[in-house]
């Protein structure tokens, strides 16, 4: 009865975020997302966004590290039952554009669910699974920019909406310090984009033009990860009888080349807007529905280190004191992405992120809470994979975060509750670039484990 009771509250749970994630979608007014798929959503875990984003390397046995399938391995498992975890995270972004030319301004503050993770092991000889919900990209500007022809002056208006998302199933094993895993899904999604040329009429009476596209996306996707753990040494204190042992974990994951497909409807008219701001079609100068097409993704993958102290005691209870480590990430969206028919200012992308992860009292019954807290820190810097304006455009932020133990695992008690919190600080763009975005992230994710599927010794 109590497996019941709990399946049915992740039920519901699971069902109000993907409530809310199908609503509430990003409403930032993000110019570069006009561009390719749209702009780059940061899918990994709240944890490791306040660690600069680090996932290649990361692996703690709590968070479910989706970048990761190499880590499912991991999930923990024991003699009576499976600890199942589940993971959602969300944000709230807010940013700040600002253009050269001409001079403007605009800020836009906004809720974005981040995912929806399940993870669970399969067997005690470290099998895992993981199944999720997550965005890839998101799209959405809306842009006037004024303009003149000999006769009369218009108004031009960019607009789009939409994104990608990937639904996954992933499975991972671990064998001593080797671990592999791959996660397999399907991507699906939508673009819509749209440009407006409105007259003002000031002499000549023109009509509004509008060239509209919807594109449609939606195919199979796999991605592949591992992870190799050299163990460098013990140590343990005569006071405490506390044992370290320090580890360096090489990771490396990412997806290789692989086609989606896309079907476009491509529009234009003239038009004219209604008394409550509508537009009304007046007269189609072309239009092509279903136009199919394969969009070819690029390679990326994330490579990277992390050195960690694990400590026991009296070979009861384990956790991670601390860890730290690096990665570097690279697209290859300039050479490798393909969209049917066009031409797109996109070049190779790269991201160097660095973090942090401390625990001040790990096992000290006087720690307190916030003694008990995981604290986090990191950076990254690097170039988006768009070019709009022929300069790179670099990104670089500051993070840093804490987990908070609601309820801490012990050999007592077979729950685990960690609230994960992450800001973000940054820019997008630089002087060279016409229109930069300062933007600060603050993300909550919630990790929920206990264990399932219990075995009964007695009736």
């Amino acid at each position: 009865m109590l497996l019941v009771k709990r399946t049915i509250n992740y039920i519901v749970l699971t069902a109000f975020f993907l409530s809310i994630y199908s609503v509430l979608q990003a409403q930032e007014n993000s110019p570069y997302s006009r561009y390719g798929l749209g702009d780059l959503y940061p899918n990994q875990s709240i944890a490791s966004r306040a660690m600069g984003g680090i996932t290649a390397a990361y692996n703690d046995g709590q968070t479910l590290n989706a970048d990761n399938p190499a880590t499912y391995g991991d999930i923990r498992s024991y003699n009576n039952g499976g600890m199942v975890t589940f993971d959602v995270g969300t944000s709230i972004d807010s940013r700040t554009l600002h253009s050269v030319n001409p001079v403007l301004k605009y800020n836009s503050a906004n809720f974005i669910p981040s995912y929806i993770l399940i993870g669970l092991p399969l067997s005690k000889k470290h099998w895992g699974l993981v199944a999720g919900l997550r965005p890839m990209t998101r799209v959405n500007y809306s842009i006037q920019s004024p303009g003149r022809i000999p006769a009369d002056t218009l108004e031009n208006l960019y607009e789009g909406s939409g994104g990608v998302n990937q639904a996954f199933v992933g499975i991972g094993k671990r064998w001593g310090g080797f671990s592999i895993g791959a996660n397999g899904g399907y991507l699906f999604g939508r673009k819509e984009i749209s440009t407006k040329t409105i007259f003002l009429n000031d002499s000549v009476r023109y009509n509004s033009g509008n060239v509209a596209e919807q594109q449609n996306f939606g195919g199979l996707f796999a991605a592949v990860g591992t992870q190799v753990n050299i163990k460098l040494g013990t140590k343990t204190d005569s006071l405490s009888k506390i044992k370290s042992t320090y580890s360096l974990r090489l990771g490396v994951a990412g997806m290789f080349k692989q086609n989606i497909n896309v079907t476009s409807d491509k529009l234009n008219e003239t038009f004219t807007y209604d008394a409550n701001g509508a537009v009304v079609a007046q007269d189609t100068v072309w239009y092509h529905p279903d136009v199919n097409g394969k969009v070819v993704l690029p390679t990326t993958f994330n490579a990277g280190f992390m050195i960690v102290d694990q400590q026991s005691l009296l070979g009861i209870a384990t956790d991670y004191k601390w860890m730290a480590g690096a990665e570097i990430s690279v697209g290859k969206w300039g050479d490798e992405y393909h969209y049917p028919d066009k031409s797109e200012p996109l070049t190779n992308s790269w991201m160097l992120r660095a973090g942090v992860q401390f625990v001040p009292s790990l096992f000290s019954a006087s720690g307190g809470f916030f003694g008990h807290a995981i604290y986090r820190a990191g950076f990254y810097t690097g170039n988006d994979y768009v070019r709009a304006d022929g300069n790179d455009l670099k990104v670089t932020a500051f993070t840093f975060g804490a987990g908070f133990r609601t309820r801490k695992f012990n050999s007592y008690s077979n729950q685990s509750t960690v609230i994960n919190t992450a800001f973000e600080i940054g820019r997008r763009g630089t002087n060279v670039n016409n229109i930069t975005e300062n933007f600060f992230k603050f993300s909550v994710g919630l990790s929920l484990s206990d264990i399932w599927f219990i075995k009964r010794k007695y009736d």
